[in-house]
């Protein structure tokens, strides 16, 4: 495992994990905030993402609408940043969450993963600024909603002067798919225990949130609340009547 501890003299190493998230989600309205094992999904997040020690901050990005309020109050509670930007536009919502904060670097977190690696987020973080690429990611087959990405925001800022294409607007790093000649890219090994699992670990449908409602009763207790993903893992292996649901 790779541990990475900031050096917060250098500012070349400003590095923040902004959380993508809104409570007026097309397919499953008011998903952020449902609870599951009695805790709001996106506060699973959070608490996974603090647990994670190589950030300078944390940012809630939110789309600038009275109906997020109830998202606003949750960071508040747990004390963490929260950005304002276009629902639609959710590159210059990263970027002013990242101009906010002073970040030369973001983790991008999705608000519908609720079992994000930690141990991977560390690894891309590590290697990012060690090799000081633009993008990193794994290029491992990993389960749905378990990975993430580092971006330069130098890099983000070059896609927003260059395009206004809503596909490149709208989903922060396809650009970096389409063009990947045009940035430098750092590709990282995923933990063995996620490599080639084709679990669904993301919550987009109602049949995604039973799935993690069965898994958040089976792992979850206040004594630990961050759920071991291996474990998670190994008990989706073991069933796949669970699993397939």
């Amino acid at each position: 495992m790779y541990f990475f501890k900031n050096n917060h003299n250098s500012i070349m190493t400003a590095v923040s994990a902004i959380l993508q998230a809104r409570m007026s989600s097309t397919r499953f309205p008011g998903k952020a905030l449902y609870p599951l094992a009695g805790v709001p999904l996106t506060e699973h997040i959070i608490n996974r993402i603090k647990a994670v020690t190589d950030f300078d901050h944390i940012v809630l990005a939110v789309p600038d609408s009275p109906t997020e309020i109830p998202l606003i109050e949750m960071a508040q509670r747990l004390n963490i940043s929260i950005a304002r930007g276009p629902e639609e536009d959710v590159l210059e919502r990263f970027l002013i969450a990242a101009d906010q904060v002073k970040a030369q670097h973001i983790v991008r977190i999705c608000g519908d993963n609720p079992l994000i690696d930690r141990q991977l987020i560390r690894s891309l973080i590590h290697t990012h600024l060690r090799e000081n690429t633009d993008y990193t990611i794994t290029s491992d087959s990993i389960p749905l909603g378990t990975g993430t990405e580092v971006v330069k925001v130098k890099a983000l800022k070059n896609i927003a002067e260059t395009t206004t294409e809503p596909k490149y607007r709208e989903h922060v790093t396809t650009w970096f798919h389409d063009n990947p000649t045009l940035v430098s890219q750092s590709h990282v090994p995923a933990p063995a225990y996620l490599m080639n699992k084709s679990h669904r670990l993301t919550v987009d449908t109602r049949n995604d949130l039973t799935l993690m409602e069965k898994i958040f009763n089976e792992f979850y207790s206040l004594a630990s609340p961050l759920l071991d993903l291996e474990k998670v893992i190994q008990f989706l292996d073991a069933r796949p009547d669970i699993s397939q649901i």
